[in-house]
């Protein structure tokens, strides 16, 4: 009797010599989209930036781009090599999104999001692939929105920029934090005028321009600083050109939509200035000769895909059952007021409170004592969570409409048992008003004046699978002139203040 054959030409650790790239490919797209779903929080708040921000709109061409880059230069490599340093980056980048996530630290989770889809590269494609595409893979960290924290040094910059170059054409010009004053009116160097837009639209071409026309990579980091730094000083001359020309026509020219078109044909031209630098420098690019690609079996592939996915569940697991893990406590009926011997307790200011959207309860009144009168703003929080975060840009001292931020100091503030430098915002409003503020938060009765402080506390907490309670405290003061009038009443206040824990105590929920 004929034994019957067993065709065992389908077995996993055959190779798929016809199109070997297709094995490989279809597993990182699952891998990215099992990323995608896990860790949504993190996609959707991203995504969700692009579509309503200005700002970072660009955010829905990165892959693409970096896709484009990689098909015009790249070697065709498939998985050659080790997957030890794509696993590494795989690692670190859990950790972090991990440390982001007990933070609330948005920037560092999508840092560390955009660092698991790279290191996923490496796992499944080889050491020696992730060598070879590690410009366009470090193009996609522009999917990142970031850039918010450096808005007030680059509205300084751009407001001392133009200070400097104005002063040429003489007159009254002054300086009041943000708030330019001319001849023409007082003109104020606003978030948006900050030029973060500009810049980051002159490093994303800057980075395609360096890929395609530089060999190494000092060359093209020297060239993306080049034309950062070419565009904040651009900025500066931009803004200094629409207020010159206000001011010399008298508010004739660069008001109104003329304003908008100015910058941009300035922008345009600054670009064509910044890529004609780069292809006087440009190097001769030499086209590589495709090396072989390595057969990759079903049997190493589904390896390799199960290590990665493990990596993004196991971290996608901590943070649900560990630092998410539902905490149910109900906030205070209502809060009592500090209490501070020597001061009364007035009603709030009609025209000044914190902006504090999400806190659990607020309190806020005024201070008055025999020579000063001092304006204090509470937020308490039953616990950190997403849509309720204790340290965010939402609680703040100004609201936008009314009172505007016109510049910050550094200054020691004795507070609740501690002395520390803190940061002081000074806020301009209406009929040349001014108020100085001093923000502290506190966390399970500890208290911070540093919020980058107060989130590492709350990170280390969150990462044991505790979340306590915490808030804002905002004190303010009103100046004239000169801010330390308003620094001396806000310290007399701090002073004088009860303890912390004392007001706590009369506060605990029931």
């Amino acid at each position: 009797m004929t034994a019957a054959v067993i065709d065992d030409s389908q077995d996993s650790d055959t190779p798929d010599t016809a199109n070997p790239w297709t094995g490989p490919i279809a597993a990182y797209a699952c891998l990215t989209a099992a990323c995608i779903v896990v860790l949504h929080p993190t996609a959707f708040a991203m995504a969700n930036t692009w579509a309503t921000s200005s700002s970072y709109i660009h955010g829905f061409v990165v892959a693409p781009v970096a896709l484009w880059m990689i098909m015009t230069r790249s070697r065709r490599q498939l998985s050659n090599g080790s997957i030890l340093p794509g696993l590494l980056i795989m690692c670190v980048g859990a950790l972090l999104w991990l440390m982001g996530r007990a933070a609330s630290v948005s920037i560092v989770e999508q840092l560390s999001f955009i660092s698991l889809l790279i290191g996923s590269v490496g796992v499944l494609f080889g050491a020696r692939t992730l060598q070879d595409w590690n410009f366009p893979l470090v193009f996609l960290f522009f999917m990142v929105p970031f850039g918010e924290i450096i808005v007030p040094p680059l509205q300084m910059i751009t407001a001392t920029g133009v200070i400097t170059l104005l002063s040429v054409l003489g007159g009254d010009i002054f300086l009041d934090g943000f708030f330019i004053t001319t001849p023409a009116g007082v003109f104020e160097v606003a978030e948006a005028c900050a030029g973060l837009n500009f810049m980051i639209a002159a490093a994303m071409v800057a980075a395609v321009f360096a890929y395609l026309h530089f060999e190494s990579w000092n060359k093209r980091v020297a060239f993306l600083l080049f034309a950062v730094g070419v565009a904040i000083l651009a900025n500066a001359l931009r803004a200094f050109l629409i207020i010159a020309i206000a001011t010399l026509t008298k508010n004739q020219w660069a008001i109104g939509p003329d304003h908008l078109l100015v910058g941009w044909l300035f922008y345009a031209m600054v670009l064509f200035v910044l890529i004609s630098v780069g292809l006087k420098y440009a190097d001769t690019v030499r086209h590589r000769q495709p090396d072989a690609d390595e057969v990759q079996t079903h049997k190493r592939l589904i390896m390799r895909t199960g290590i990665a996915l493990a990596v993004i569940l196991i971290t996608a697991a901590y943070s649900l059952f560990i630092i998410e893990r539902p905490v149910v406590r109900a906030p205070p009926s209502s809060l009592t007021l500090l209490n501070a011997p020597g001061w009364r307790i007035l009603p709030p200011p009609g025209n000044w409170r914190a902006s504090l959207p999400d806190a659990d309860r607020r309190l806020a009144a005024t201070y008055a004592s025999p020579d000063t009168n001092v304006y204090v703003s509470v937020g308490y929080f039953t616990h950190e969570r997403r849509g309720a975060e204790i340290v965010t840009y939402a609680n703040r001292a100004w609201d936008s409409d009314y009172w505007r931020k016109a510049g910050a100091a550094s200054e020691v503030v004795y507070l609740f048992g501690q002395s520390a430098e803190t940061e002081i915002a000074l806020l301009a409003g209406p009929e040349r008003r001014r108020l100085a503020v001093a923000t502290a938060y506190w966390l399970d009765g500890e208290v911070y004046v540093k919020p980058w402080r107060m989130k590492l506390a709350q990170m280390k907490a969150r990462l044991r699978g505790e979340n306590p309670a915490g808030g804002v405290i905002m004190v303010a003061a009103s100046y004239h002139l000169d801010k330390d009038e308003a620094v001396s009443a806000i310290r007399s206040f701090t002073i004088d203040v009860e303890p912390l824990q004392a007001w706590l105590d009369r506060n605990i929920a029931p």
